[in-house]
């Protein structure tokens, strides 16, 4: 099918307030977004508090550093639930059909999470920013010791606070639900289930032919393991991150024990996280990233702060970074671009080819750690957080039984069992980030990656010729054209449907994950 049209003026990138003349509800608009702006300045500094604490903060201030944000995140809270705001949100919204295309998505989206913040008391999400604050302190210790009894009392905390939460907005209703919504916005929780019930079966056995796969596959050394410099890789990684598209004079990278992306203002920084012996860790993580970030500078500029100005949704920013680390970093054509680059960083590689490289980028089998999974077993890894923190959230797991628990699900899973705490319920920081109803949007994210990759296949022809040759250009406009620009005007799954004609589903994935494993099963019968 033909793909949607670019977004018109007045609806994506104008800010025409309503139709027809100057009016009260013209006036009205332009003081909501003189207020929701100010008010994303105060959050953007609170992202910097956190992603210092991620990055460079001295250990030592962990405790000061925790009463900073729940400081800050108090006032947050008592800005966005302001009276002034609230009602001036509220007179908006009687009169939607009087407002611009534009103006509508705004307050529509707007109105949407007001309705949900109004029913949080200040204290409440005072105390959460600080039990989150304290347990991902409690977290770097915890994962760097093993010790997941460390973690253990915050992690309960914070649990405990977030079911308060869900509970003050969803009151007699489905707590879970609430806490996705927080991060996939008017998805029900039921389209999340189906996507996982299409997933389990397939995936669990695309596992056991990798396990079966595992012993030909010995015979093949990896080119890609072996001494880095982290200096070298940094270099590799920063020219990977430029030629896709990533704009170094408004972004940074650095490195964190998790990597992430955060957007402050027209600041966008990533970080990565390199091992001295793997190249793949340091380069995938970075594309992972990278895709975040392209998302994020692709947004409107003039509509910075506002809801059409801001990504659609987590899924829908993870089917960005899925793409440009599976479908692309993965694929030949990347390889026949970046090899040229690698050989010149690490002399070495000039002894290895391409087939090889990419039997090792490919390489598949079960394994402890999600961020460093295959694309193949990578849903099984999200499929056990989703199972364990519905549980957690329902009442019926407890935080201290969380590590058996996590080893039953991997053994039912993955048909592997972590050595120890730090390879298995320690290694996310998300719990403790009170990140719950998070992990689905991984998933989701693949599902919709799939089917956009092949709506570009169709409305613009292959990708490979582009790639090959380092052109990221064709891709990158696409999506800009197609997502980026929309922002907010809809959601996750109309966004879905407008650019590929399906709802989401994971055939387009199954598919996709189906080539690569008969790929990785030809290349191993090779002589």
């Amino acid at each position: 099918m033909a793909g949607p049209k670019a977004p018109r003026a007045d609806n994506a990138h104008s800010f025409r307030y309503c139709d027809g003349p100057m009016t009260d509800l013209h006036a009205s608009y332009r003081k909501l977004v003189l207020q929701v702006r100010k008010l994303s300045r105060l959050e953007e500094a609170l992202k910097l508090l956190e992603w210092d604490q991620a990055t460079y903060m001295p250990p030592g201030a962990h405790g000061e550093r925790a009463e900073q944000t729940a400081t800050l995140a108090a006032v947050v809270h008592d800005q966005r639930i302001a009276p002034q705001l609230l009602s001036l949100i509220d007179e908006l919204a009687a009169h939607l059909p009087e407002l611009s295309p534009s103006a509508a998505v705004d307050v529509r989206e707007l109105k949407w999470r007001a309705d949900r913040l109004r029913r949080v008391p200040t204290a409440l999400q005072s105390a959460r920013a600080q039990a989150q604050s304290l347990a991902r302190s409690a977290w770097s210790e915890a994962r760097e010791t093993g010790q997941f009894q460390l973690l253990a009392p915050h992690l309960e905390e914070v649990v405990r606070l977030e079911r308060e939460y869900a509970q003050a907005i969803a009151g007699d209703g489905d707590l879970y639900q609430v806490l996705l919504e927080e991060y996939e916005p008017g998805i029900p929780e039921s389209l999340v289930r189906e996507v996982f019930e299409q997933l389990r079966k397939p995936l669990r056995q695309f596992a056991q032919r990798l396990t079966d796969l595992a012993e030909q596959r010995r015979k093949y050394p990896s080119v890609l393991r072996g001494s880095y410099p982290i200096s070298s890789q940094r270099e590799l990684n920063r020219y990977v991150a430029e030629r896709v598209g990533f704009d170094f004079s408004c972004g940074r990278m650095d490195e964190s024990a998790h990597p992430f992306s955060i957007s402050i203002g027209r600041d966008y920084r990533i970080t990565t996280r390199y091992d001295v012996s793997d190249l793949r860790v340091g380069l995938y993580s970075t594309l992972h990233e990278v895709g975040h970030a392209l998302y994020e500078q692709g947004l409107l500029p003039e509509a910075h702060g506002l809801p059409r100005g801001s990504a659609c949704s987590l899924g829908i920013h993870e089917s960005q970074s899925r793409l440009w680390e599976n479908f692309v970093g993965r694929s030949e054509a990347f390889w026949r671009f970046l090899l040229p680059q690698a050989c010149r960083v690490f002399p070495t590689l000039r002894n290895a080819s391409l087939d090889a490289i990419l039997a090792d980028v490919n390489e598949a089998h079960p394994t402890f750690i999600r961020t460093e999974a295959d694309e193949i077993t990578y849903n099984l890894h999200v499929l056990v957080r989703y199972e364990l923190e519905r549980k957690l959230i329902e009442g019926e797991l407890q935080v201290m039984d969380l590590p058996d628990a996590w080893n039953a699900k991997m053994r039912e899973l993955l048909g592997i069992v972590p050595p120890s705490a730090r390879e298995g319920v320690l290694q996310d920081i998300h719990w403790p980030s009170g990140a719950f109803g998070y992990f689905p949007t991984y998933t989701l994210g693949n599902v919709f990656a799939a089917q956009m990759m092949e709506a570009v296949d169709q409305q613009i022809g292959p990708l490979s010729p582009h790639i090959e040759r380092g052109d990221f250009t064709p891709l990158l406009d696409w999506l800009t054209r197609n997502i980026y620009h929309f922002g907010q005007q809809y959601r996750s799954t109309e966004l879905v449907f407008r650019l590929t004609g399906s709802p989401p589903s994971a055939r387009a994935l199954l598919h996709h994950l189906h080539l690569r494993l008969e790929w990785l099963e030809s290349h191993a019968r090779r002589p």
